[in-house]
C-alpha cells in the first residue's frame, strides 16, 4: 500500500469507527462516551492497537485448538477495546467507559459488523480491515516457509462464465482485475470447446485427471450398474475417480483441491466431492480452522444476511418489471445462494491466501457463486455481473498475496463450462420432456406407463452439503458439537473419516418403464428393462410414435440414437446424419449447432452409458434463446448458444502450443504441460504444514 493510499485509508477508517462507536454507546449499556471528543482519539488508538497487538493475539490463540480458537481471539479482541478505553482515559481526552470485558468484546464485534456493512452496501475499500485481521497473521504464521524459484500454478475456475459474458463484464467495469491484465498485456483471454455433456462434473474430471469418460450428463441412468448415478452425490464422484484416475491428474505434483468435483491426484482436498471422507485425502486443516475468529464470524454473517436480502430485492424486482424469461426464486433458494456467494467464496478467499503463503505449488479453485446466479436470475443480467464483481475482488486480493509468497505465481481463470439463457422448455411449450416422453411411450402401450424423471436442478445443493459435511468432519470437539446441531447432510459420515462419506441410496429405476433425466437442453431417456442400449430399430418397434414424435416437437433439434445398420445417428424433423460417416439425408440437422457438434456426439454415443435415445432441445434461430429442460433461466449441458463458449485466461509468458482446444482432455493437456515444464521432474519441496493455519489443530488435537 502506497504512503497516500494508507492515509486515505485510515482517514476513511477513522470516520467509519467514529459512526460506528457513537452508535454502539447509545446501544450497548456496557460502553458509553462522557465526551463526544473522545471519539476520534478512541477510533485512532483501535486502529492502532489492533494493528499493533492484533497479529500477537493471533499468535496466542492459534495455539489453542479449534474449539479454544474462536473463545480465546474473541477474548483478546474485546481485550484490545478495553485497552484503547484505558489509553484513552489515561493519556488523551478521557470521557470512554468500558464497564467490562464482555463490553469489549460486543464492541468490537459491532465493530466488524458495522465496517463491513457499510463497505458492501457503500462499495467502501474494505480491503486493509481484511488485510489486517486475516493475511498478515497468516504472513506471521508462514513467514518460515522455504523460498523456491520454482513457479506455482493457482487455478481459478469461475464456474458456469462464458466467453460473451466475460467480455461484456471487462467491457462495463465490472472486472477491473481481468481488464487491467489484459490491457496490461500480462495475461490473454481465449474461449475453447468443451465436451459433450458440458457441466461441471464431465468438465472437471477431463480438467483434472485428464478423461471424462462414460460421464454422459450431470445424472444418467447408467445401465452397466443397473443404477441411477447422480454426479453431485460423493459416492457416484468418488467411483468415477477411481474409475478414471492415472494418478498423474492436474494437481498431483504436491497440489490442493478446494471445493471441486474431483481430486486431479492432489495430496490435500477441501470440499473435493471425490475424495471427501478418505483421511489420507484430506487436510490436515478443517474448514472451520479458517473461518473461527472474531472478525471471520462477524464478516461471514454480516455479508451472508446481506446477500440474502439482496437476493430477495432482486427477485422482488424482476417479478415487478415482469422481466423474463425468469424462474421462481424463493427463500430456500436465496440461503443456497448466499452459501455459494458469500459462505463458500470467503472459505476459498481465507484458504488460498494461506495456500500461496505455504507455498503450495499447485490450487485448483471453483468458484460457484457466478453459476449458481445465472441459473436463477440470468447469464448477464445484473444480478449475475454483480457476483463477478465480488469475484474480481478476490482475484486483486490473491494477486496481492502472490506479490509475498515464497515462490511466484501464475494466477489462470477458467470456466469449465458456459451458459445459455431462454425460456424453459416447459414455459415455451407448456409440457415437459418427461411428459411428451410419457404420452408418446403410452400411445403404444397397453398398460400404465411407469416414468421416473428427474427434471429439477440438484447441482448447487450438493455444494452446501459437501460444505456443511466439510465444516463437521474429523474428531474435534468442534466437529462433534456441530454434528449435533447441524442437520445430516447427503453424504455426512455423523462419525469419522475413514473412508467415503455415506449418502441416502438413489431412487431406484429398474421397475420403471421409462427414465427421463436432464443436464440443462440435454435430455435422456432410459428404458431399463432392456438390458443393453436400444437400437433404433428397437425403439420403433417398441414404441412406434416415439422418435418420430419427439422430433416432430418443435421445441426438439434433434435425438441421437444408435441404428444396427448405420451406427450413431443424428435424428431431425426434416434429415437425419449418419456421425460416423458423415452422410446426410435430407437436411442436416446439426447444421445449427458449432462445428464439432458431430464429434462431440459421436464420442458421447461410444460410452458404455450412453442413454437409449439422447434430446438435443431447438435452439430459436432469431434469439438464440435455448430452452432448457430444467426449470432454469441459465443452463448448460448440451449444444447451442454461450454453453459452448468456457474461457481460459492465462499469462502470456506460457504458450498453450495449439490454435483451439477442444474437449476437456484437451485442456487437461495444456494445463498438465504449463505445471510440467515449470516444475520439472523433481519432486516438489514440501509446503509449510495446514496444520499452522487459521486455528487448525494439530494432528491428534481435540
Amino acid at each position: 500500500m502506497t504512503p497516500l493510499r494508507a492515509i486515505r485509508w485510515v482517514a476513511s477508517a477513522v470516520v467509519v469507527e467514529v459512526i460506528l462507536l457513537a452508535l454502539l454507546a447509545w446501544l450497548l449499556p456496557g460502553f458509553s462516551l462522557a465526551d463526544p471528543a473522545a471519539l476520534v482519539p478512541m477510533a485512532l488508538l483501535i486502529l492502532a492497537v489492533q494493528s499493533v497487538l492484533w497479529p500477537f493475539a493471533y499468535d496466542v490463540a492459534v495455539r489453542f485448538g479449534p474449539w479454544l480458537f474462536p473463545l480465546v481471539s474473541t477474548v483478546l479482541a474485546g481485550a484490545a477495546v478495553a485497552l484503547a478505553a484505558w489509553l484513552n482515559d489515561r493519556f488523551l481526552v478521557g470521557g470512554v467507559v468500558v464497564a467490562d470485558l464482555w463490553s469489549g468484546v460486543l464492541v468490537a464485534l459491532g465493530l466488524t459488523v458495522g465496517s463491513t456493512l457499510l463497505a458492501a452496501v457503500f462499495s467502501l475499500d474494505d480491503e486493509p480491515a481484511y488485510d489486517r485481521f486475516v493475511t498478515r497473521p497468516l504472513r506471521s504464521r508462514f513467514h518460515g516457509t522455504p523460498r523456491s524459484p520454482e513457479p506455482g500454478f493457482l487455478f481459478l475456475e469461475i464456474d458456469g462464465l462464458s466467453d460473451p459474458v466475460l467480455r461484456r463484464a471487462l467491457a462495463e467495469g465490472h472486472m477491473p482485475t481481468l481488464a487491467r491484465w489484459l490491457e496490461s498485456g500480462s495475461h490473454r483471454l481465449i474461449a475453447w470447446d468443451p465436451d459433450l455433456s458440458c457441466q461441471t462434473s464431465a468438465s472437471q474430471a477431463g480438467i483434472l485427471l485428464g478423461s471424462n469418460d462414460d460421464i454422459p450428463a450431470f445424472r444418467w441412468w447408467d445401465k452397466p450398474r443397473r443404477e441411477l448415478m447422480v454426479s453431485s452425490h460423493r459416492s457416484a464422484a468418488h467411483a468415477l475417480e477411481e474409475a478414471l484416475s492415472t494418478g498423474n491428474g492436474l494437481l498431483a505434483r504436491g497440489g490442493a483441491g478446494r471445493w471441486n468435483a474431483f481430486s486431479g491426484n492432489a495430496v490435500e482436498n477441501i470440499g473435493v466431492y471425490s475424495v471427501f471422507g478418505d483421511a489420507q485425502r484430506g487436510s490436515a486443516n478443517s474448514l472451520l480452522g479458517y473461518l473461527f475468529s472474531p472478525y471471520m464470524i462477524a464478516r461471514l454473517l454480516t455479508l451472508y444476511v446481506l446477500d440474502v436480502m439482496r437476493e430477495w430485492r432482486q427477485a422482488w424486482w424482476q417479478r415487478h418489471r415482469d422481466v423474463r424469461p425468469r424462474v421462481a426464486r424463493g427463500v430456500k433458494y436465496s440461503l443456497v445462494r448466499a452459501a455459494t456467494t458469500t459462505a463458500m467464496q470467503e472459505a476459498s478467499r481465507a484458504i488460498l491466501t494461506a495456500d500461496m503463503l505455504r507455498g503450495l505449488p499447485s490450487v485448483y479453485n471453483t468458484f460457484y457463486g457466478y453459476d449458481e446466479v445465472a441459473h436463477h436470475a440470468g447469464i448477464d443480467r445484473e444480478d449475475a455481473l454483480a457476483v463477478l464483481t465480488t469475484i474480481d475482488r478476490v482475484i486483486a486480493h490473491l494477486e496481492r498475496v502472490a506479490a509475498d509468497a515464497p515462490r511466484p505465481y501464475h494466477l489462470i481463470v477458467l470456466s469449465d463450462h458456459g451458459q445459455s439463457q431462454g425460456a424453459t422448455f416447459l414455459q415455451r411449450y407448456g409440457v415437459t420432456l418427461a411428459d411428451l416422453t410419457r404420452e408418446l411411450v403410452a400411445a403404444d402401450a397397453a398398460e400404465p406407463v411407469a416414468v421416473l424423471a428427474h427434471l429439477a436442478n440438484e447441482e448447487e445443493q450438493g455444494h452446501i452439503d459437501v460444505t456443511l459435511s466439510e465444516a463437521v468432519r474429523g474428531d474435534t470437539r468442534t466437529a462433534r458439537t456441530l454434528r449435533r446441531v447441524l442437520p445430516a447432510t447427503d453424504g455426512d459420515e455423523r462419525g469419522s473419516d475413514a473412508g467415503p462419506a455415506r449418502e441416502p441410496a438413489a431412487p431406484s429405476g429398474a421397475e420403471a418403464d421409462v427414465i427421463v433425466l436432464a443436464s440443462g437442453n440435454l435430455g435422456l431417456i432410459s428404458f431399463p428393462r432392456w438390458p443393453q442400449r436400444m437400437s433404433r430399430e428397437e425403439l420403433d418397434a417398441a414404441f412406434p410414435k416415439l422418435l418420430a414424435g419427439l422430433v416432430a416437437h418443435p421445441g426438439i433439434a434433434f435425438v441421437m440414437v444408435r441404428s444396427e445398420a448405420c451406427g450413431p445417428l443424428a435424428i431431425g424433423a426434416a434429415g437425419t446424419r449418419a456421425l460416423q460417416t458423415g452422410a446426410i439425408e435430407g437436411i442436416d440437422p446439426l447444421a445449427p449447432f458449432e462445428p464439432n457438434a458431430p464429434a462431440h456426439l459421436l464420442r458421447s454415443a461410444g460410452f458404455a452409458n450412453a442413454p437409449d435415445v439422447l434430446v438435443i432441445s431447438a435452439t430459436d434461430p432469431i434469439s438464440g434463446e435455448v430452452p432448457a429442460f430444467e426449470e432454469l433461466v441459465g443452463s448448460h449441458g448440451g449444444l447451442g448458444g454461450p454453453q459452448r463458449e468456457p474461457i481460459l485466461l492465462y499469462p502470456t509468458v506460457l504458450d498453450p502450443g495449439r490454435d483451439e482446444i477442444v474437449g476437456t482432455a484437451g485442456l487437461h493437456a495444456v494445463l498438465k504441460g504449463w505445471v510440467d515444464q515449470a516444475q520439472g521432474a523433481a519432486e516438489p519441496a514440501s509446503p509449510a504444514p495446514a496444520a499452522e493455519a487459521v486455528g487448525a489443530p494439530h494432528p491428534g488435537s481435540s
